[in-house]
Formats: C-alpha cells, sequence, structure tokens
C-alpha cells in the first residue's frame, strides 16, 4: 500500500452527516489515484463506542472476484495509532473502534486484465484513467456482525446512504478530471447516491463535459478516444433522439462517458467494445484496428448499434429496474433497440440491418441456441450464456414486434410495452417476472409468451421475417 500520513486525513475531515436509527456517523471516503487503482482512506466519525464491522460488498451484476481487488485494509485513530482489526467471513472486517474519530485505509489493485468482468466495474489503464463503481470500491459499515454473513452480493447498504468522496488528484496536476453524476459538495468532492451501490466515477484526462447533440443527456470524452473521433458526439445525440422517438419518452438524465479500450484488450482483428451503465451513468469502451479505422463506414455501422443498445440501459435497468431473472428482457430490448435506433438514425440502413439480423440467427444456432429453452432461466445461468442471452433475447424481441403488428395492426410495440412498464414500475422496486409476465400476456397472449419467452418453441426464419 501507498502509506498516506496520518496528517492528510484532517485535510477532508468535514463530512457529510447522516443519520440511520439510533447511530450518527459522518464518513468522508479520501481517493489517491496509484499505478495499481486508489488508495482510499475513510473518516468516520460517531458511531458504536466499542466495535464496528466492515464489509466489502458488490451488490447486484458486480464481479464475485472484484473483493480480490481489495487489499491491506488497516485501521487508525485520530493519532495514527493503529486499532485492532480482524477479518469475518469473505471480505468482512471487525474494527474495535474508538468511538469517536478513526480512519479505515485500503488499497484497490484494480489493473485490467483478459477478465472483462472485473474490467467492466473497475479499472485502470496505468496512469491514464481510473474508474469507480460504487458497489466495488466503498466500504460498507455496519453496527452488527450479522450483514457480512449474508454474503457479499447480497449485503445491505450499512447505515450510510449518502456520504462524501474526495479525490486527490494533485499528483496528475491539471491533467485529471472527475466525470459523474453524483451531487457536487466541493472542488473534487462529491456526494454519494444510493451508496454504495449506484455511483460512478470516472477519472482521467477528459473533455469537458457537454451535451451530446440534440440530447440532454451529458457527454465526456476520453482524450485518447480513436474510433470515429469526429463522428461519435453526433452518434450519441442522434442515437439518444431515434431511441427516445421509439419509446416516446425523453431519456434520463445522465452522464456518457467514451473511454478508449486499455492495451490488455485491445483487439487483435477489427472493433472491440464494452460497456457498463450503472445508475445513470453509462460507460463505453471500444477500440480499433488500424485496418478497421481505414474504414469509417464500417466502423459506423457497428459502432452505432453497441452505442445504442448501450444507452437504452438508461432506460431499462436505470429509468426502470428488473430483477434478475429478467436479465433476457434488458439484454435483449437492448439489442433490439440499438438495432432499430441505429436504422431510425441513418448509421446504418434496412438492408444493413437484415444482414445483421440474419447474421445473428446464424449465431444463435451455432452455438445452441435453439436449446436455451426459458429465457428467465437463461437470466439465471453462468457468463458464459451471455451470447446466448443476448442473441435469443434479440430474436424474441423481434418475434414479439411482429406478433403484435399482426394482432393489432401497429408497430408501436416497444413504445407501448415501456409505458406499461413504466406505470408499474414504483421508482424503488426492481419489476420482477410476474409483473412483466402479465404485462406481456395483456400485450399478446399467453400461448406467444408461453412458447417464445418461457418455452422452447424453435425462433424460425419465417416466424421472424427472416429471408431464407
Amino acid at each position: 500500500m501507498h502509506l498516506l500520513r496520518p496528517a492528510a486525513l484532517s485535510l477532508t475531515i468535514a463530512l457529510a452527516a447522516c443519520n440511520v436509527g439510533r447511530s450518527h456517523f459522518d464518513l468522508v471516503y479520501s481517493v489517491f489515484p496509484t499505478e495499481e487503482g486508489a488508495d482510499v482512506i475513510v473518516g468516520v466519525r460517531g458511531g458504536p463506542p466499542a466495535e464496528v464491522w466492515v464489509g466489502f460488498g458488490l451488490g447486484p451484476g458486480a464481479a464475485s472476484q472484484s473483493i480480490e481487488r481489495v487489499h491491506s485494509v488497516q485501521a487508525h485513530d485520530r493519532n495514527g495509532r493503529p486499532l485492532a482489526i480482524e477479518p469475518v467471513g469473505d471480505a468482512g472486517f471487525r474494527v474495535a473502534a474508538p468511538g469517536s474519530e478513526w480512519s479505515l485505509r485500503y488499497s484497490l489493485h484494480l489493473r485490467p486484465d483478459s477478465d472483462e468482468d472485473i474490467f467492466y466495474r473497475t479499472s485502470t489503464r496505468g496512469d491514464d484513467y481510473l474508474v469507480l463503481v460504487g458497489s466495488d470500491a466503498w466500504a460498507r459499515f455496519f453496527e452488527s456482525p450479522q450483514p457480512l454473513a449474508y454474503g457479499v452480493t447480497n449485503r445491505p447498504p450499512g447505515f450510510v446512504d449518502r456520504a462524501r468522496v474526495v479525490f486527490n488528484l494533485t499528483s496528475r496536476g491539471d491533467a485529471w478530471s472527475v466525470v459523474t453524476d453524483a451531487p457536487t459538495a466541493g472542488p473534487n468532492a462529491y456526494l454519494l447516491q444510493e451508496h454504495p451501490v449506484g455511483t460512478v466515477f470516472a477519472l482521467g484526462p477528459y473533455r469537458r463535459p457537454a451535451p451530446a447533440p440534440g440530447s440532454s443527456l451529458q457527454l465526456a470524452v476520453h482524450r485518447d478516444w480513436r474510433v470515429l473521433a469526429e463522428q461519435t458526439p453526433g452518434m450519441v445525440g442522434s442515437m439518444v433522439a431515434a431511441i427516445e422517438g421509439r419509446v416516446g419518452e425523453a431519456a434520463p438524465r445522465g452522464v456518457a462517458v467514451l473511454q478508449p479500450l486499455p492495451p490488455a484488450l485491445a483487439p487483435r482483428v477489427g472493433l472491440r467494445t464494452a460497456g457498463m451503465v450503472r445508475g445513470s451513468t453509462a460507460i463505453l469502451y471500444a477500440g480499433a484496428t488500424p485496418a478497421a479505422l481505414a474504414r469509417p463506414d464500417r466502423l459506423a455501422e457497428t459502432l452505432s448499434v453497441f452505442v445504442g443498445h448501450e444507452l437504452f440501459h438508461l432506460f431499462v435497468l436505470s429509468a426502470i429496474a428488473v430483477t434478475r431473472d429478467l436479465a433476457w428482457l434488458s439484454e435483449g430490448w437492448a439489442m433490439h433497440m440499438g438495432r432499430l435506433a441505429a436504422e431510425d438514425a441513418g448509421w446504418i440502413t434496412a438492408r444493413t440491418a437484415a444482414t445483421q439480423l440474419r447474421d445473428a440467427y446464424q449465431r444463435y444456432l451455432r452455438i445452441g441456441g435453439y436449446r436455451a429453452g426459458s429465457l428467465p432461466a437463461a437470466s439465471m445461468g453462468s457468463d458464459s450464456q451471455r451470447d446466448l442471452l443476448y442473441l435469443r433475447g434479440e430474436l424474441v424481441f423481434r418475434l414479439l414486434a411482429l406478433e403484435f403488428q399482426r394482432g393489432t395492426g401497429s408497430d408501436s410495440f416497444d413504445q407501448t410495452l415501456w409505458q406499461r412498464l413504466r406505470s408499474r414500475y414504483d421508482g424503488r422496486h426492481p419489476l420482477d417476472r410476474e409483473q412483466v409476465r402479465q404485462i406481456l400476456e395483456s400485450l399478446l397472449g399467453d400461448e406467444i409468451v408461453r412458447r417464445y419467452v418461457e418455452g422452447q418453441a424453435p425462433l424460425t426464419p419465417a416466424a421472424l421475417g427472416l429471408p431464407h
């Protein structure tokens, strides 16, 4: 760990106050970027006088390996003297806290490797940029050991739902800035939202965030973004507008960050993309070989569908949350809408969209997609089933839209479904499988939903409207 002098804590001890139950805790997370990731000092005031339990829980959607990136967990009193700390369960600790003022310190080793699941959530590229996702980066504090027994993916937020994060970027001079949708609390200081799950921070050399053309969505572009650098801002704006036209509602306010892929994940051939949407922040990664960059029209066709897919997650995942067994809905609908929006916005032609869809159907057959069975069951499967979930999900959405059109004479399936989902979502509890099934059945009938969403009916070219 890069050792930090106790005096560093006193510089950032103006903390955000939070009240939960009988305890009163003030917390500030001071972040010091390093070559390996980041060092974090958490200043703590208040709370139980004798002991505190700390856990590095991940929350839904994060890679379970991320807890392996937390190292050198220590605790100190206000004078820098070590406090007794002992491991409890998986990525948990018991701290003999003095009760008035103390600090927790830990390091995050976040350099990317070939494991994309880790890369999506927390990553660095040397000292070039750092992405910290709420559920991965911030320690959770508890008054009892019970939450540590829940497991890292199911732990509750702890007794703080708003806390302050202060970034020390002095070693980067003026080159680095922080891009986030979190409320500002001072110079390079922000309030965590939905602590510790929802907030995303991107640190690095970004051009000042500005609205994507024709959109209220804020766009921040890393200075090393090379994939259609001149066209991408306009592409983001046009894709947001196309999706808004499809669902009949403005996009949620948020931030889109464009990042280059780190060298470890750079493509050997063509274009490679990765994306993450958490809360109201979308981070889009892309890298392309020189040969691919030399064919901008072909590159734009592929990139636009990817951009549309990720931006649609600001609607379904951000504006509407769903349970994990509905991953087929969020991912399949995003694939479906990404391709439609790219066509609406003029980045691909109808002929290209049909060719892409035929190619997707052939990949679906090659990986055995016809044996997928229930989409909710596939949603709960392993990461190895991800491609199958994307492909079958998109094909099913195309089929549902066609069936809706045949039954009603209208091509407004996506807008109608969106409105029905919005009317059922209360803003707090994710929509579950039963709620979504009822909505789909009201639009399409139970037989279609049973056969194509929850059953094993084959997806044929004829049913999908694809030429043989």
